[in-house]
């Protein structure tokens, strides 16, 4: 007398809920295998500057504020970017950039010398 469970036992114990799972649990575990890839992505595709000036200035990059420099390792996303410095009595000054992923670039505003009349 024997009674055979095992293939109604498998599915008496949730053979189709264990197969629904295991779908959901390796859609799950997808998306964070692929999120680390992408914050690599994002990485490699930016790069920082260095924005320097004497005396520091208040910035603006691409029209928003980020802050007074010296602003240093400032990660960038690649492509052109617009950098603004701040100077209501000299007038503000924009130079424009253009970064490459990974590239480490310097923006410096220089005050030309003043010159002085003699008498």
């Amino acid at each position: 007398m024997i009674f055979v469970f095992a293939g109604g036992g498998a599915l008496g114990c949730g053979g189709a809920a264990e197969g629904g799972a295991g779908p959901e649990t390796a859609g799950q575990t997808a998306p964070k295998v692929e999120e680390p890839e992408q914050a690599e992505e994002v990485v490699e595709d930016s790069g920082t500057l260095d924005i320097l000036s004497d005396p520091p200035q208040d910035v603006l990059l691409d029209g928003k504020p980020i802050g007074k420099t010296p602003l240093t390792n400032h990660r960038v996303k690649m492509g052109p970017h617009d950098v603004t410095f701040l100077d209501p009595a000299e007038g503000d000054r924009t130079m424009s950039v253009n970064v490459s992923p990974g590239d480490h670039q310097t923006v410096k505003l220089d005050h030309p010398p003043k010159i002085r009349e003699q008498k």
